[in-house]
């Protein structure tokens, strides 16, 4: 299994960080949150990838950006509730939902960069991937969307996460 040739920029959030900086892992401190295996389902292929977590970006508007930056922005009133009282224990929060053989769903509602994917740990809540590109490696990694909590099932169940212990 080959690791994209992405450097780690950060193991902790920071707003000197690019939107597109890579946060590490919090308990690893490794590039990968977690690895989503090749899937099939529907007729589709679902592509593998590791998880990574952007700073991010968010906007105005619902389901505008990304990354640590959005899921505090849209979120932020119901995590501490979950444990996640600060922006600086959001990479916490994805990390305790994005463990070994948690769930992943597919809605199989196609976008630009391919089908989102819902991994979604009950008792804590669910994180939304989207696949991209790494440009400089033409690589697929899943980049982490969002994440709040939420307890049901969004989509089909498709696969089970796999974590990679460096």
């Amino acid at each position: 299994m080959l690791k994209p040739n992405i450097s780690l920029v950060s193991p902790v959030y920071s707003e000197n960080l690019h939107k597109n900086d890579f946060i590490a892992h919090p308990v690893t401190q490794g590039q990968s949150f977690g690895y989503i295996p090749e899937m099939e389902s529907r007729g589709i292929t679902l592509p593998a990838g590791h998880i990574y977590l952007r700073a991010g970006l968010h906007r105005a508007g619902y389901g505008k950006g990304y990354g640590i930056r959005h899921i505090w922005a849209g979120h932020a009133n119901n995590l501490p509730k979950h444990g996640c009282k600060s922006i600086d224990e959001v990479a916490f929060y994805v990390a305790a939902i994005i463990v070994h053989k948690t769930p992943i769903y597919c809605e199989f509602v196609p976008r630009k960069n391919g089908h989102r994917l819902t991994v979604l740990r009950n008792r804590k809540g669910c994180v939304i991937l989207e696949p991209m590109t790494n440009a400089g490696t033409d690589e697929l990694f899943y980049s982490v969307v969002t994440a709040y909590p939420l307890r049901q099932e969004q989509g089909t169940l498709v696969g089970h996460v796999t974590v990679i212990v460096a």
